[in-house]
């Protein structure tokens, strides 16, 4: 992060007299600096303030830049490696971050900026414009570290600890020990399916719209399971590659109760407890988002999976399923015999 280093310690620095440039100044630096794309499905957004000058959008892109070059590098040189070496990447860069966010927050203490400057519905950006040039630079590149650490967290969470996961708030609280802003501007990204196939004029237009639906719910169920080591489950182990896609699709492609029913028989749900303890709510919340349904309904339909439970099987009918995905998974079995 050599550019984020120059703008906190080094000629970047925006209260420097050297950067306080007329606004016209920064236009064609604005369009001379190429975007850098990430080389991942990013897991959060940053929706900070508007920028209000020019000087404000090219310190962002920069920031922007080093920020998506910094993920890209570490994702990509974690990718092939050993537990061991992964688990050391990811404490070395939370290591360095966290040293960046507290050396952040000291430089805005020092300084004596303040984000109710800028972000008050009555600010005024005309007036003592340097100074709050300055105050937004700093708070937006102190969001930003923030919402890079969480995007480190998400992509290696199966490395993480429980007791070490952080929220937004926590580098708030427990990292620079003050209160968490009412707004981090930070959220996190959640693709919904599409629960409903609109009609299409054309057969091959339906075929295809159809095929590319099933495939992104594939594709959102496969993301959201891998970092809990969905793929390590002996039954799906078992199975070839052929067999474990056809397994995955009959997840996401059939009813939510099979769904349920399939899981709990692969044991995915005891791997969420025992090895992630994960509690009933968060287990909830994590399947929700893998198949792309209401918290209520998969925990109904987990419930009733307990022969003593007293939930609606009517409404929650995954019981009923407990043979059919045994029977589907042996066929599968059958069908793609381990080689």
């Amino acid at each position: 992060m050599e550019t984020i280093h120059n703008i906190m310690f080094g000629k970047l620095r925006p209260w420097l007299e050297s950067t306080m440039q007329v606004d016209e100044f920064y236009k064609p630096e604005i369009r001379s600096l190429k975007t850098i794309q990430t080389a991942f499905n990013p897991h959060y957004e940053l929706k900070f303030i508007r920028h209000f000058s020019n000087k404000t959008q090219y310190y962002k892109k920069l920031i922007d830049n080093d920020i998506t070059d910094y993920c890209n590098t570490l994702f990509h040189e974690t990718g092939n490696v050993g537990t061991n070496r992964v688990k050391y990447k990811v404490n070395k860069a939370n290591k360095d971050l966290y040293a960046r966010i507290k050396e952040l927050s000291e430089i805005i203490r020092t300084q004596n900026f303040d984000l109710s400057y800028i972000n008050s519905s009555h600010v005024d950006f005309s007036t003592d414009k340097p100074y709050k040039e300055s105050t937004y630079i700093t708070f937006y590149l102190l969001s930003a570290l923030i919402a890079c650490c969480m995007e480190v967290q998400k992509h290696f969470l199966s490395s993480i600890h429980e007791d070490d996961i952080m929220e937004v708030s926590d580098f708030y609280t427990r990292l620079l020990q003050q209160q968490a802003p009412a707004n981090t501007y930070i959220s996190e990204s959640i693709t919904i399916p599409v629960e409903e196939v609109p009609s299409m004029p054309q057969k091959a237009n339906e075929e295809e719209f159809s095929t590319q639906y099933a495939q992104d719910k594939y594709s959102l169920f496969m993301e959201v399971v891998v970092p809990y080591r969905f793929e390590e489950l002996p039954k799906y182990k078992a199975l070839t590659q052929a067999g474990k896609n056809r397994l995955a699709r009959l997840i996401v492609e059939n009813p939510v109760h099979y769904a349920m029913a399939m899981l709990s028989f692969l044991e995915y749900l005891n791997l969420l407890k025992k090895t992630y303890y994960l509690n009933n709510e968060k287990m909830y919340k994590h399947i929700a988002k893998a198949l792309g349904f209401n918290v209520r309904t998969i925990k109904g339909n987990h419930l009733v999976l307990n022969p003593n439970s007293k939930e609606d099987r009517y409404k929650y009918p995954a019981a009923d399923f407990v043979g059919k995905v045994k029977e589907d998974y042996e066929n599968l079995l059958a069908e793609n015999p381990f080689q």
